[in-house]
């Protein structure tokens, strides 16, 4: 089954998706708080997938630290990137070319950790989401860590408010399949729709987690905080990030789950 890719290849040719994670304070809640649960769950040495890598940043972020990290992306761009900055980093054990739809050149239960931190919102086609997570599961060890990013669809109504309140009938095409004829690059959830996901295979959560948690609703002031100031908000994001108040506010969301 294949990826339709000249959309996503589109639409990462137009950015540098490494660079918006590190811009202005509300892209960086979203990386920063990534990795802090991520350190929390997964062991010191690991040999960890990036499956869906994008240009590299968490995969550079894990293998600095003493990990065995292989990265891989669908799209050209992204590769060509994360080739080009390995220089500055401790070396991956592989980079490829390819999706998470067909991990092949990797046996059953090769990895410790799998991090799918990209495609879940890229599949508007369910039975792609689910080979994606049958495949990542498939390359996880048992007692394994894989995390799984997701857009919200409430907090996408925020974000494009004036097109929804302009057009009901994309918001009726977006609340029914997650996506609409105006935008198919990007699938929205919801955290229950996930959750439900993450239960039809042998994994059990261990965090679920608001990412970037109030962003949309307060990110202009946040912007505007000094460092000292943005420490303190990060401070209180971490305390509250896993409350469900919040998941549905949160434009990305994030499952970290252990494979049982």
């Amino acid at each position: 089954m294949e990826i339709k890719s000249e959309s996503i290849e589109a639409f990462y040719n137009s950015i540098d998706e490494s660079a918006r994670l590190k811009r202005k304070h509300t892209n960086q809640i979203e990386f920063l708080t990534t990795v802090e649960y991520l350190n929390k769950c997964i062991k010191p040495n690991s040999s960890i997938l990036d499956a869906c890598a994008g240009g590299g940043i968490y995969s550079f972020y894990f293998s600095d630290r003493g990990h065995q990290v292989y990265a891989g992306d669908l799209v050209g761009k992204n590769v060509a990137d994360i080739i080009n900055e390995q220089k500055n980093h401790t070396k991956l054990n592989d980079i490829f070319a390819g999706s998470i739809l067909d991990l092949h050149q990797y046996e059953d239960e090769t990895f410790d950790v799998v991090l799918n931190l990209g495609s879940h919102y890229h599949l508007t086609d369910a039975d792609q989401r689910n080979l994606s997570f049958k495949e990542s599961i498939r390359v996880l060890k048992t007692g394994g860590i894989m995390a799984i990013a997701y857009v919200n669809r409430y907090a996408n109504i925020i974000k494009f408010r004036e097109m929804f309140t302009g057009e009901f009938e994309l918001l009726d095409e977006y609340m029914k399949s997650g996506f609409h004829s105006k935008n198919k690059v990007f699938y929205c959830t919801t955290p229950e729709l996930v959750e439900k996901e993450v239960e039809n295979y042998n994994l059990e959560i261990v965090h679920h987690i608001a990412t970037d948690g109030m962003k949309f609703i307060i990110g202009d002031v946040v912007n505007e905080l000094s460092e000292e100031k943005f420490k303190k908000w990060m401070a209180f994001h971490l305390s509250t990030c896993e409350d469900r108040s919040i998941l549905g506010a949160s434009e990305h969301g994030l499952i970290i789950a252990r494979k049982i």
